[in-house]
């Protein structure tokens, strides 16, 4: 492989890659602004710039390809002095937001400052200032704080494949806005705020919600459909504030859709059912973990059941499910669910051109590859249908006038269906494997705990196992 230096180190490299890019192999960090390794390379910032030696002028580091035996300087005097005009014309408009600015914390505009700016301001004009603007309902701009990298209209032009942002009039006058003014309209409006370097474009979900540097981050993968987008959660004292995408080149690469970035908000509905319900008298309600058991073995005791398993649930879960259906019901019939209209992997196709596909479940193809075969009619005689879901998965037609139990994550709109629902854990409270529609084995981490009165379906497979050993006694310390 070709091979150059940068700052005295010897570094490999493939054709094409440029220098901002080949430095971050050896630890060193060319600040950039308007640089985004997924789109187009404009040069426009002039913070990248790096001395290069046999060329006269200083380089853009981020559209100058590397070469065999460059040798490139990134901290010598000429390159640190460029680096703190170009943050002093930056400041010139910028206001003093960051106490209240969403972006604190993670802000480049303000990591430059600090490692590359100068503590003194010669300029005593007035700041130019612009009226917040709404741009839908995921996106809120703060045109005061824009510094014009222009990464926001090469991410619609280039990966939303909508031209809705743009660049009006000129110089000190110059505007970021939506065409005319209106709402964002691509489906991946979020990724806006992520792609912003500075806190211009906001996420209105968690504008003023929790300062960034309170948050734990865990890496997990998005639920939203098969693709199995990779992403990060943010969390505090068991809440999760946001989720934010995480690259995978082969995947998503930087990229997330709002459905999947926004679908965490289940997790805390407050319909979600967190208690055991149980149907006495005609009516479901709250009840002990112990009394739901008993309950449950003595309405289908005996009975003809077939159980469904959704397609939300990992391949630990339903290896535990197969196991615990095989032993205690003598290998009753089992099938997946998850998306009406899209029973097979082979009907799971593109929804666009970008990420989401037909399948709201991300483990369809695992359950396919576990032996499980789609839901298509309750067969005859069946008097219990046992239902296993994550949250995501939704209930299959025509099975309203079954008598049901539960097993998972159910809300109250769905309660009035079922005899007995056991809580359990959404994805963001538990650990796992899923296989994505390209069969790639991703695992994720639990990110929060689940409520305490919810179980993981090993643990109420035990309790039920108790159950069924001391089916006469009424204190098992379960409730």
């Amino acid at each position: 492989m070709p091979k150059c230096i940068i700052d005295g180190q010897e570094v490999e490299f493939s054709a094409g890659e440029n220098l901002v890019e080949v430095a971050k192999k050896i630890g060193i960090e060319i600040p950039v602004f308007c640089y985004h390794p997924g789109l187009s390379v404009v040069a426009q910032c002039r913070m990248c710039t790096v001395e290069v030696e046999k060329m006269g002028k200083l380089q853009t580091g981020c559209s100058t390809v590397a070469t065999e035996g460059m040798v490139v300087h990134t901290q010598s005097e000429k390159v640190k002095k460029n680096r703190e005009s170009v943050m002093e014309f930056l400041l010139i408009n910028h206001p003093l937001d960051c106490p209240i600015c969403d972006k604190s914390g993670e802000c480049d505009l303000q990591d430059h400052s600090f490692d590359h700016g100068s503590s003194y301001m010669r300029t005593t004009e007035s700041r130019r200032t612009y009226l917040d603007l709404d741009m839908g309902p995921v996106i809120k701009k703060n045109m005061n704080r824009c510094i014009h990298c222009t990464r926001c209209i090469r991410l619609g032009e280039e990966v939303t494949h909508i031209r809705e942002m743009v660049a009006l009039q000129r110089g000190n006058n110059t505007e970021i806005s939506t065409i005319d003014g209106r709402a964002l309209e691509t489906d991946y409006a979020a990724n806006y705020a992520d792609v912003c370097p500075t806190g211009s474009l906001t996420l209105k979900d968690f504008r003023f919600n929790k300062r960034v540097w309170m948050l734990k981050k865990t890496p997990t993968i998005c639920e939203g459909c098969s693709r199995g987008c990779n992403m990060e959660a943010h969390w505090d004292a068991g809440q999760v504030h946001r989720c934010i995408p995480r690259e995978n080149l082969e995947i998503n690469r930087y990229w997330l859709c709002d459905e999947g970035r926004f679908n965490f908000h289940y997790t805390h509905d407050e319909t979600r059912i967190i208690q055991p319900q149980l149907r006495s008298g005609g009516v479901l309600s709250d009840a002990t973990w112990n009394e739901a058991l008993e309950g449950s073995k003595n309405k289908i005791k005996g009975k003809s059941c077939v159980f469904l398993i959704g397609s939300d649930l990992t391949q630990e879960e339903v290896e535990v499910i197969k196991g615990f259906v095989n032993k205690s019901f003598q290998n009753a019939p089992m099938f997946h669910f998850g998306t009406p209209n899209v029973k097979t992997s082979a009907q799971d196709t593109d929804e666009d051109k970008i990420l989401k596909r037909t399948s709201k479940t991300s483990n369809l193809n695992g359950l396919e590859k576990l032996g499980l075969k789609a839901f298509d009619t309750v067969p005859s005689g069946v008097e219990y249908l046992v239902i296993f879901k994550g949250g995501r998965a939704q209930l299959p037609q025509g099975v309203d006038q079954f008598k049901k139990v539960g097993f998972g994550v159910f809300f109250e709109n769905e309660k009035t269906a079922f005899d007995v629902i056991f809580p359990g854990a959404t994805f963001l409270e538990k650990s796992g494997t899923v296989l994505n529609y390209q069969n790639k084995e991703q695992k994720f981490n639990r990110a929060i705990p689940p409520p305490k009165t919810c179980k993981y379906f090993s643990e109420v497979f035990m309790l039920w196992d108790n159950v069924k050993q001391n089916k006469s006694e009424h204190s098992m310390g379960v409730a």
